[in-house]
């Protein structure tokens, strides 16, 4: 299985699929606690003419795990930097298409379209918003809230932090004890922590300005997703200019696994202006 070694000495799995193609180039990007084998569907269509190239960031699938878990670590600004790598390290030069699946792999290709305009060609984002769970920490604590905040999650939470930061740290605290063993935080340092994660994210989508992505972009969410709500597509699609908004209906969070077959039919469509 091929790996490329980053800049921290970890061994990452990656798939350069069809590299010998004249057409797109196409980036994927997984979501958290996800892998690249999560877009099998996917790629099963796109690698008759693309070039397709996905990796396991660190900690998912069949890259490395560090033994030691960095609870408010994000990791946004690693994956951003070995993809990088990455490209560099296979050659590619030539503008690419970006996919990103969730909260992580569409942020993160939002990410890397604001960084790198000149490099990129397409935005594809799949059940994606513009929220970043990019840490342990953050992925616990959105994981907890019901879907009546996901839905208003910055007028809901931004107004009353406190309040569910009270009912929900315990059980954080709970879902972190195995990776705490061992650790000299006291108990107000460890709740301080956690909430300077929460608080910061808060921040980061008051301040999150996706206007500036202007590269073609196809938005896709599902009617039923409670991870990443419609509201959260439905939103980006108002402030990304150029874009394209498509709901599935009888699709949740994982519409390109649940949902291939439209899924795909979007994508492809999408893509064939892109030759």
């Amino acid at each position: 299985m091929p790996y490329f070694v980053n800049r921290e000495g970890y061994r990452l799995y990656y798939e350069d699929i069809n590299s010998s193609s004249k057409m797109c180039t196409i980036i994927m990007l997984h979501g958290f606690a996800s892998s690249a084998s999560f877009f099998k569907a996917q790629i099963k269509i796109l690698k008759e003419d693309y070039r397709i190239i996905a990796f396991d960031a660190l900690g998912h699938g069949r890259s490395d795990h560090p033994k030691k878990l960095y609870l408010s670590k994000n990791i946004r600004y690693e994956i951003i930097r070995d993809l990088q790598d990455l490209l560099k390290y296979l050659g590619v030069k030539e503008k690419y298409g970006i996919i990103g699946h969730s909260l992580v792999g569409g942020m993160i290709a939002q990410l890397i379209c604001m960084k790198y305009p000149d490099d990129i060609k397409f935005l594809i984002l799949l059940n994606s918003g513009y929220i970043m769970i990019d840490n342990v920490i953050r992925n616990i604590f959105y994981n907890l809230l019901p879907y009546s905040i996901r839905m208003s999650f910055l007028d809901v939470v931004a107004n009353s932090v406190e309040k569910i930061l009270d009912r929900t740290i315990p059980f954080i605290i709970m879902a972190l004890s195995d990776s705490l063993v061992g650790s000299k935080l006291t108990k107000d340092e460890l709740y301080m922590k956690i909430e300077e994660q929460i608080f910061g994210m808060i921040n980061e989508i008051n301040e999150y300005d996706p206007s500036s992505i202007l590269c073609p972009t196809l938005i896709i969410g599902g009617r039923l997703d409670n991870f990443a709500p419609e509201a959260m597509s439905e939103e980006l699609h108002k402030k990304i200019k150029i874009s394209q908004l498509e709901i599935i209906d009888m699709a949740g969070h994982f519409a390109p696994a649940q949902r291939k077959e439209v899924v795909n039919e979007l994508i492809c469509n999408f893509i064939r202006s892109f030759k």
